[in-house]
């Protein structure tokens, strides 16, 4: 059964349909928002404080898009509690959801997931959603660590990794490797090695999620799209080859509005490393890898490359870098989407016959 026919069983596919409106908050209405719920910490508003004017200009650059680019689900209580729910463009067809944050309100909460979903069903263009979130989130680890169970792996990814701010002096600073490796950047054409490692290092979901099996690389269709509001969002990406011409490593350098995601995920440089390097092969690819993307960062407010890996990088913490926390990714196709639809209604529903309450989430 197509995902079209799947959703059309689905009755509810508007905001509306939930109790919710989108993009009806101000930026910064939201953020005083996050404020009031502590999703705003204290400790992450210090290290947001320097780029705070940027990051407020850059979500009301993205809401004159609308849900061209970013979408901000919202539901009010009568009682006073509330929920948020944003979603921003990622790649040509994939999106990044974050940042579901409420007052307790297990029903506002369940209200803008599901109207999230469903309108994102009706829409029919989408290739994949992720999640960025924290294993130490109880409630974030259920709702997105467990997917694969009511999905299954051939629709969705969980895969843990590590996030490190690695200053860019430090990246500078850094060797070349091994004399035997060698280093290209990738043009905006479709490169079937890079897609091949990636398969082998996080699968097929991956690969789509990230647009790895199609031209356009360097996303420039989305940028136009974001170039529109004065914003861009771009990609680069360098391959190590070894001796024998084979792709081994690769960095993938996202760059977006900073602060869409609270952790900078939206400007992350992705690390992928092949299975079959031993300790030291990896040490080398890392580091000859983050010298050459550190060149996509140098106008990086931050002035660091915010790493995502799932190796080990100890020597770089050793160095200076700054471990942030360990992030999962979730990723979930578009022909998951009734089943992830399903899977968080049934989660909401025992919370519900239970009336716990809704943590606020830091994903």
């Amino acid at each position: 059964m197509t995902v079209a026919a799947v959703a059309d069983r689905i009755t509810l596919s508007t905001w509306a349909d939930f109790g919710c409106e989108v993009n009806a908050l101000t930026p910064a209405e939201l953020f005083d928002r996050y404020g009031q719920s502590r999703f705003l910490y204290p400790a992450k508003r210090v290290r947001l404080a320097p780029f705070w004017p940027l990051i407020l200009e850059n979500w009301q650059r993205a809401r004159r898009a609308g849900e061209l680019l970013h979408c901000v689900a919202s539901y009010e209580e009568r009682g006073g509690g509330w929920a948020s729910l944003t979603s921003w463009r990622s790649t040509h067809a994939g999106w990044q959801t974050q940042h579901l944050v409420s007052t307790g309100t297990l029903a506002g909460a369940r209200a803008v997931m599901l109207a999230g979903q469903a309108a994102r069903m009706a829409g029919q263009q989408d290739v994949a959603q992720q999640n960025w979130f924290s294993p130490s989130n109880r409630f974030a680890a259920l709702a997105f660590g467990t997917m694969a169970r009511s999905i299954g792996p051939e629709r969705s990814l969980v895969a843990p990794g590590e996030y490190v701010m690695v200053p860019l002096a430090l990246t500078h600073a850094l060797g070349a490797g091994r004399a035997a490796w060698s280093v290209t950047e990738l043009d905006g054409g479709a490169c079937p090695e890079l897609a091949q490692l990636a398969r082998h290092c996080r699968g097929e979901v991956y690969v789509r999620a990230e647009g790895l099996d199609r031209d356009d690389l360097r996303l420039t269709d989305v940028d136009q799209l974001y170039r529109f509001v004065g914003l861009r969002r771009h990609r680069r990406i360098w391959v190590l080859h070894d001796a024998s011409g084979v792709v081994q490593a690769a960095a993938l350098a996202y760059r977006g509005p900073l602060g869409f995601n609270f952790s900078f995920l939206e400007n992350r440089c992705d690390l992928l490393i092949a299975p079959g390097l031993d300790a030291a092969e990896t040490r080398d690819a890392t580091d000859t890898l983050l010298a050459a993307a550190s060149h996509a960062y140098a106008d990086f407010e931050p002035g660091t490359v915010p790493l995502t890996t799932a190796t080990p990088v100890d020597h770089l913490i050793q160095a200076g870098a700054e471990p942030v926390r360990p992030y999962t990714r979730a990723l979930w196709l578009a022909e998951a989407y009734p089943d992830f639809y399903r899977h968080i209604d049934e989660l909401y529903a025992r919370r519900l016959r239970g009336r716990g309450t809704h943590p606020r989430s830091d994903a």
